[in-house]
């Protein structure tokens, strides 16, 4: 009762801004009266009966301090036999667990691949901060690398518009949703770690059947109306190593993964779930993109590629294949091209057309690592990484660019997210068709310009 009462204010207060204020204000104090009534707990043994390497452990532990009492032969002997019988019993172990957990993962490949990866792959080495001043550092490369394509790109090389589609309009406003829709979506959120969390993800979803009607009003006030709130728009950037084998001294080596508040998650799935209901009963989608789409993988990407290379080399044939790759891709998203093509392209208007406006305008983030937080910029360009919205507005950005490529008839490509596969296949005396290649590919960098792409 007293938790509900706490969001009393920012259920009641209309617009947008000012009830997103006192929802934070309030939750943090729900989130200081919650903490001073935690019990402390004292950290004791768990119920039940010992693992059996806990006692093999303490055997092991027993015998070696007598055996440097001693210094006896006898006694070294012992602890050999203990530890060869201690490590078989730990690797024993290991394969049960493991084994329970990809039986316990049948049917869901994300679970079994984690799993199997955690178990192959060591863990990435963390960023080398130990200042904010070493944050500060990371935020100037990650904005001037940003900047330092956008000024490459010189306004005489900026390609020519390309023929405007005639798309109906697919979506002009989002729906409202009802306290069980919501309480369905949060419970089905992955938790996460946020510094912008004022309480742990996992407790906002406990606490969500008193904070729900809140949380509620915010969303729906921000579908209706088409604005999102401030609050909402403010990232914190991780650096995450891009792979194991890069130098982890290198701000090159890392990409900014953007870590946002909980609850603007929440927004962006509701979003997320009506624009892609939008995309699915229209056909939006490029065919051969198999980047952040449902029943869609690097699998799908794979298989058609080297299906088609194969079966042009079973009939004689020779094929060439190019796979660009594009520098910094979602960062350097231009957002007044991106609102272009989800008008144009997709073929939203009205409020939602506005609500990506707002989602859009004056975002900003940081970088933070540990303990240590840079400074605020501005975000003007790029789509978040990390977020719900950004892999789903990128896909939608690249839409022209399936104009370019089905424009070549002989030339097939597939795309997973911002890789770019082109190939063509032809007779030993067809080798003329790879000017068509040169041209499409002039054609592809033409477009690349004039998107901010490189």
């Amino acid at each position: 009762m007293l938790i509900g009462y706490c969001f009393i204010q920012a259920h009641m207060c209309s617009g947008i801004n000012l009830p997103t204020f006192y929802f934070v204000k309030n939750f943090v104090l729900f989130s200081l009266f919650l903490f001073s009534c935690l019990p402390v707990l004292s950290v004791s043994d768990p119920p039940g009966p010992p693992h059996p390497l806990h006692s093999l452990k303490r055997q092991c532990r027993k015998i070696e301090r007598l055996w440097k009492k001693t210094h006896l032969h006898v006694h070294l002997l012992l602890l050999k036999d203990l530890l060869t019988s201690f490590n078989s019993a730990v690797r024993d172990a290991r394969v049960s667990y493991f084994s329970n957990l990809v039986s316990q993962s049948k049917g869901n490949p994300k679970v079994l691949f984690n799993t199997i990866s955690s178990i192959v792959s060591p863990a990435s080495p963390t960023a080398s901060i130990h200042s904010v001043a070493d944050c500060e550092n990371f935020l100037s490369f990650f904005v001037d690398k940003v900047n330092k394509v956008r000024s490459s790109i010189s306004p005489s090389a900026l390609s020519p518009p390309l023929p405007t589609p005639t798309r109906p309009i697919i979506l002009d406003s989002f729906a409202p949703v009802s306290l069980p829709e919501l309480t369905k979506l949060v419970n089905s959120m992955k938790t996460s770690a946020c510094p912008l969390h004022i309480l742990p993800s996992s407790l906002f979803k406990s606490a969500f059947q008193s904070i729900g009607p809140s949380v509620l009003s915010i969303i729906n006030a921000s579908l209706v109306s088409g604005q999102v709130p401030a609050y909402f728009k403010n990232a914190v950037i991780h650096p995450l190593l891009k792979q194991p084998s890069l130098d982890p001294s290198l701000h090159s080596s890392f990409r900014p993964i953007s870590k946002l508040p909980f609850i603007s998650k929440i927004l962006e799935k509701v979003v997320a779930k009506q624009l892609t209901a939008a995309l699915d009963e229209h056909n939006i989608y490029d065919s051969f993109q198999s980047g952040f789409r449902r029943a869609h993988s690097t699998e799908t990407a794979l298989l058609r590629v080297s299906n088609d290379l194969l079966t042009h080399s079973d009939a004689g044939d020779g094929s060439v294949l190019v796979l660009l790759d594009l520098t910094a891709a979602f960062d350097t998203v231009d957002h007044h091209l991106l609102l272009e093509r989800l008008r144009d392209w997709v073929g939203l208007s009205g409020s939602a057309l506005e609500w990506f406006s707002s989602y859009l305008s004056e975002r900003s983030f940081s970088v933070a690592v540990s303990k240590f937080r840079s400074s605020t910029t501005s975000l003007t360009h790029g789509v978040p990484q990390g977020s719900v919205l950004g892999p789903l507005l990128f896909l939608l950005y690249l839409l022209p660019l399936q104009h370019i490529l089905s424009s070549f008839k002989g030339i097939s490509y597939h795309l997973y997210a911002d890789d770019i596969q082109l190939y063509i296949s032809f007779k030993p005396h067809e080798m003329s068709k790879l000017q068509l290649l040169h041209t499409c590919l002039d054609s592809i960098k033409t477009w690349m310009v004039g998107a901010f792409f490189s």
